[in-house]
């Protein structure tokens, strides 16, 4: 009798140490779990690892000039990159440097005698920009402001079949001033990302000088991937 009060004790000493063991286990794994569940997720968005983008721009523009010339209607289509740097850790707050390459052409109208116009320029942007994330920071609502340093590298016009540099000193084109190679501008604008995707919308002019002319006046809208 005493034997078997000892087997059953001993048997009964067992299970509680498995059940303890077991509990144990699951104490540690509930402990584990408890603390993947209170750190905090990796909150880095990531637009925020996206340094660099390139972009797609359509311009409907209009080149103002001084006095009574009447301004030109132009359309046009850029290609750009961007590099994006941070301002300060864990605020959503960046500026942008980058470069623009645009090509640009007008019909004309009978107010310039039907020229036809052709431009290619290079644009530098420098902007500051603020990100607002939704959506598990996949998402954000992106405005931004800034200048640019427009510098034109071709600028012609052709009329009865004669193309003349709009360059020229001697104002002999159809807007009857000399046009400037280079030109200081701002610009403002409001961009959706979806992950690497963006799009956006912005509005854009030189800083009104008159002895620099024509000055530009742009509305643009942009599809970009940033990496």
């Amino acid at each position: 009798m005493k034997m078997k009060r000892l087997v059953l004790c001993a048997a009964a000493m067992w299970c509680v140490s498995i059940a303890s063991h077991a509990q144990y286990d699951n104490y540690d794994d509930g402990l584990g779990l408890y603390y993947d569940e209170d750190e905090p997720e990796d909150t880095v968005p990531p637009h925020k690892a996206y340094k660099n983008m390139v972009y797609v721009q359509y311009s409907p523009t209009r080149y103002h000039f001084d006095g009574a010339t009447p301004h030109l209607h132009f359309q046009e289509f850029s290609l750009g990159y961007a590099r994006s740097i941070e301002v300060q850790e864990k605020t959503p707050l960046f500026v942008e440097g980058g470069v623009q390459m645009k090509y640009s052409y007008s019909e004309g109208d009978p107010a310039h005698q039907d020229a036809s116009f052709r431009l290619f320029t290079f644009r530098v942007p420098f902007n500051v920009v603020y990100k607002f994330y939704f959506s598990q920071r996949e998402i954000a609502l992106v405005p931004y402001a800034g200048v640019n340093l427009r510098m034109s590298a071709m600028a012609k016009q052709k009329l009865d079949g004669k193309t003349t540099d709009l360059f020229d000193d001697n104002k002999k084109n159809a807007t009857g001033v000399e046009w400037e190679w280079a030109q200081l501008g701002w610009q403002v604008g409001l961009r959706f990302y979806l992950n690497h995707i963006y799009t956006g919308v912005s509005y854009g002019r030189d800083f009104p000088d008159d002895s620099k002319l024509p000055e530009m006046r742009e509305c643009s809208v942009h599809v970009g991937y940033c990496f």
